[in-house]
């Protein structure tokens, strides 16, 4: 099952994805940015950083081109864009036994404005602002990374189910690339668990295409690691060994490409590596060593 998208799936506030909606910088012909429509392989289930909208720009163009210091404050908040559409996620599973490839699709909903991100993958407002970046509250859905039922080795382990929540982001420009700090923590009772994610990603663009390529480094907590890998030592079997997590790193790649079909219609794919520390090597639920992921997606928007 896909850890972002299988159970609703997607963070509906990715978070959850997540993929995070990064809107698009506007073209030169003063077209209106694009939020990424889809997953966004950065949150799946070893990926979920849960922001919506990582944009670093600090004085992002609204959706008449006026720069966010001429509009008005309400403006910043409320003039902005819908999305609606439907994205699609093919993701490798790490789980023993389980099925090697998830797929996995749903709707999309969204609205962008300058200060304000809402839709299925999570909330991103943008509290303060200035040229030294910006800094975000966030809110996350984190779905829960498998059922029991999607391989024998995790049948008889403890319910996970979805965990909601909260953090801060940092965003800032950095040369050619965006930089984006950002902290979540449980607040649902569900993992108690929190995770820090540290990201630089670089856009370009090239005609009706919109690319950007990046990458950074995961960190989750024991707490967090457990709700993926943990299994109690009442949950033991001959086949299945006890184990608990320490806290680790997860360096993860990512790459997408936005092509604006028309003034109203975009079309993104999206595609990540998320590298498996020794904690999640280690669990006796886990075979694989990298998550690969890829999505596409279509909206429409007005």
């Amino acid at each position: 099952m896909d850890m972002r998208l299988h159970h609703i799936r997607y963070c509906l506030v990715p978070a959850c994805m997540a993929m995070v909606a990064l809107p698009v910088a506007a073209r030169a012909e003063d077209k209106p940015p694009m939020s990424q429509p889809g997953p966004n392989p950065a949150n799946d289930m070893l990926h979920n950083n849960g922001s919506a909208g990582n944009n670093t720009e600090t004085t992002m163009p609204n959706h008449d081109g006026i720069s966010a210091g001429n509009a008005s404050y309400s403006d910043q908040w409320l003039k902005g864009r819908w999305q609606l559409g439907a994205v699609g996620n093919v993701e490798t599973s790490p789980y023993r036994g389980a099925d090697d490839y998830d797929l996995s699709g749903l709707p999309w909903i969204s609205f962008d404005s300058e200060r304000l991100h809402v839709g299925i993958d999570g909330i991103k407002a943008k509290i303060v602002q200035g040229n030294w970046g910006s800094v975000s509250i966030l809110g996350n859905l984190r779905q829960k990374p498998f059922d029991d039922d999607d391989s024998s080795y995790l049948r008889g382990l403890h319910d996970r189910d979805w965990a909601f929540e909260t953090g801060v982001a940092y965003d800032r420009k950095v040369g050619p690339g965006d930089a984006h700090i950002e902290y979540l923590h449980d607040v649902s009772g569900e993992h108690e668990g929190q995770q820090a994610d540290a990201t630089y990603t670089v856009p370009f663009q090239t005609g009706r295409f919109h690319y950007e390529v990046g990458g950074g480094v995961m960190w989750r907590d024991s707490d967090l690691n457990n709700y993926y890998v943990g299994v109690e030592p009442g949950e033991a079997r001959a086949d299945r060994a006890a184990y608990s997590a320490d806290s680790a790193f997860l360096p993860h790649l990512d790459a997408s490409v936005g092509y604006q079909l028309t003034q109203q219609m975009i079309v993104r794919a999206n595609a990540s590596a998320t590298f498996l520390p020794d904690e999640y090597k280690d669990s006796s639920i886990i075979d694989e060593d990298v998550i690969y992921g890829v999505g596409l997606g279509l909206v429409y928007q007005f």
